[in-house]
């Protein structure tokens, strides 16, 4: 706003809301921590909450920001801010709601990698990469930081790390934040722990029964979270095969067992981490191959296939399945609210065999 705490100090009350008014007025216009325009109500609020915060510490006094004239138990803010936030809220342009990955991505996906001249760089590559943490992120919900790296990765650093603070245990500072090798354990058809470096030999031979996956530290209040997840034999949607393959390739590359565990490689030697524009990528080039006609829904709307997109394909496919609001926020680790976001407006399509197979592996992990 071009004011420095100088110019902020001794303000009038009045004075104090119109300097507020207009603080609200650009973070509407995109002068806000997004650079985006068109915010919402609640983030408004947010902004003008710190603000008034800010301010009071400047001017070394309590500023009054609510209506004088409000009696109620409801408190509101005064007339100048509330207005703008009404204003906010009813004109506001709604943010378009992601799509789902449907049971036709996947498939032309594979179609693709069975045509591939070279197997095993095909499965080392980052469409395979992409293609494994995707299928088991339909039965997990996974946030695209729990596998995956993105731009806030610091300079000089490889990958995501856990921050070293007071209300981390040590032992966990600066460890990543994706999951590692430890995270995912399987089990035989005996319930019997298997060693990492047999999982593939003993899962060639229909060995293996079961994958429990821990959540070191989900962004909900359950950090240390466990879910366990059974074979289903689907040569696509088995969340158990999908886990052995990615640690099968990070097996392969020699990648440190302390590192992430979603990695790839254009070469068989050296090893790159998969960002989330890779996913964006391998997923809206699915979309391609799956609808070749450009005015099909999913073609029309591919910008909205993206990382977040697993959450939504879980979702809807445990609501095909009759699952409760509550019973989705549970397995995906959700907060109850956030369901109903997720589940409007959005591609129902996903395919009666995607949901089923979701569902039916849903109800037999438990935590």
């Amino acid at each position: 706003m071009g004011l420095s705490k100088h110019d902020l100090r001794g303000l009038t009350p009045d004075t104090c809301i119109l300097v507020l008014g207009a603080f609200v007025n650009k973070v509407q216009k995109g002068d806000n921590l997004t650079q985006k325009a068109n915010v919402g109500s609640q983030t408004i609020t947010n902004y003008l909450n710190a603000a008034h915060r800010l301010l009071e510490d400047i001017q070394g006094q309590r500023i009054d920001i609510l209506d004088p004239h409000c009696t109620g138990k409801t408190k509101r803010f005064h007339p100048f801010l509330s207005q703008q936030i009404a204003d906010s809220k009813a004109w506001s342009q709604p943010r378009q709601k992601k799509e789902p990955y449907t049971m036709d991505m996947f498939v032309a996906l594979v179609e693709k990698f069975r045509k591939s001249s070279d197997p095993m760089t095909c499965f080392l590559g980052n469409e395979y990469a992409v293609y494994d943490w995707t299928r088991l992120g339909v039965f997990t919900g996974f946030r695209i930081t729990e596998y995956a790296q993105n731009s806030k990765v610091k300079k000089g650093h490889k990958f995501l790390l856990v921050p070293a603070n007071s209300c981390v245990p040590p032992e966990f500072h600066h460890t990543p934040m994706a999951f590692i090798l430890d995270d995912l354990r399987f089990y035989d058809t005996n319930h019997i722990w298997v060693p990492h470096r047999l999982v593939h030999k003993r899962y060639l031979k229909r060995e293996i029964l079961e994958l429990e996956i821990r959540w070191r530290y989900d962004k909900s209040a359950h950090n240390f979270s466990i879910r366990r997840y059974r074979i289903t034999g689907h040569h696509i949607f088995d969340p158990v095969d999908a886990a052995v393959s990615i640690v099968h390739r990070h097996t392969l590359l020699n990648v440190p067992s302390a590192y992430p565990l979603g990695v790839w490689s254009d070469t068989g030697i050296t090893y790159r981490f998969i960002k989330d524009t890779d996913v964006t990528k391998v997923m809206q080039h699915s979309v391609d191959l799956a609808y070749p006609d450009p005015n099909h829904y999913m073609r029309r709307n591919r910008h909205l296939v993206l990382p977040h997109s697993n959450r939504v394909t879980a979702a809807v496919c445990l609501q095909k399945g009759g699952a409760s609001n509550d019973e989705i926020a549970f397995k995906l680790r959700w907060h109850p609210t956030s369901v109903p976001t997720y589940l409007r407006d959005c591609f129902q399509a996903v395919g009666d065999l995607l949901a089923r197979s979701i569902t039916g592996v849903m109800k037999m992990s438990f935590s």
